[in-house]
């Protein structure tokens, strides 16, 4: 089902990456196989450690407090917590490897484990922002990389725009490659000690969008959403709309929205229940919002 935007959830994501015992997944987005609808994944965190693959388009990226204009080929890690988001407008490639640093680890506590991977899973190792064509190490990461996704490609168990490795050998290679990469950083000298100290406005902004997400259905008032910021209206208002891109009321909205897609694609309520119960007060407001945000009706999404 294709709609204005091809979007990931907001907030804390809090699906399984992989399974328990092999916490690792890849998602994959292709303006050319997705209809070259518009590529929005909104302000989240996770406790994943997350590589991005920006293949082919420009993308704004923003990581906590920080912002990237990313129009050549280049790779980004997101470590654990950072508040970050990506846009694309219609011509993208980009893929992503989610995975927990403890799938590295083995019951042997030899001196990688000791030095790389257990510093890596207790934070105390920084990876770098960014791998770029320029860097000596490039073309060994990409290479280790690209056979990392055509492993996940084949994956059996796909859960929407997620790919899972379920199969006991894809897992030892995926993890073996893992290695590789980890290593090849580790080799150009590419991972230092941790120096990361999380922004406090990113962390309060975190607590703002968790708000959102879990009183979206309810009156959300911005002196209240100000007030968790220690913030009057008038600046957190700025704030908001220069940290992720869109007005505060666009992005409750937005959440709002998503919230009724997913209502009108798995139930069979009513519209006006849907409105209702997605914080819309007014049915002609909600129908409006909704189009302007996917297309089109609610009914008509829902028939399509």
């Amino acid at each position: 089902m294709k709609t204005g935007l091809h979007t990931q959830e907001a907030t804390e994501e809090i699906r399984q990456q992989g399974y328990t015992s092999f916490p690792c997944s890849m998602y994959f987005a292709d303006s050319e196989k997705d209809g070259s609808i518009r590529f929005d994944t909104k302000a989240h965190w996770h406790n994943s450690t997350e590589l991005l693959h920006f293949e082919r388009g420009t993308f704004a990226l923003s990581i906590n407090m920080d912002y990237y204009e990313i129009s050549d080929e280049c790779y980004a890690f997101v470590e654990s917590g950072m508040l970050h988001s990506i846009t694309a407008e219609s011509v993208y490639r980009e893929s992503a490897l989610l995975f927990s640093p403890s799938v590295l680890s083995t019951r042997n506590i030899d001196s990688s484990e000791q030095n790389l991977i257990e510093p890596l899973i207790h934070g105390n190792l920084t990876l770098p922002r960014f791998i770029r064509p320029d860097m000596p190490v490039f073309g060994q990461f990409d290479r280790i990389y690209t056979e990392i996704a055509d492993i996940f490609k084949t994956a059996e168990d796909r859960r929407d725009d997620q790919y899972n490795l379920s199969g006991s050998t894809d897992q030892l290679k995926c993890k073996a490659l893992m290695m590789l990469l980890i290593s090849s950083l580790a080799e150009s000298g590419l991972m230092t000690a941790s120096a990361y100290d999380p922004d406090p406005k990113a962390e309060a902004l975190k607590s703002v969008l968790s708000y959102i997400d879990e009183n979206y259905g309810n009156k959300i008032y911005i002196k209240d959403l100000a007030s968790l910021m220690n913030l009057n209206e008038q600046y957190f208002s700025r704030f908001f709309k220069k940290t992720l891109g869109r007005t505060c009321v666009d992005y409750i909205n937005d959440v709002r929205i998503r919230h009724a897609m997913k209502m009108l694609r798995t139930t069979d309520a009513p519209v006006l229940d849907i409105a209702y119960s997605c914080g819309f007060g007014n049915i002609g407001h909600f129908i409006q919002t909704f189009k302007k945000a996917t297309g089109k009706k609610p009914l008509e999404y829902r028939l399509h």
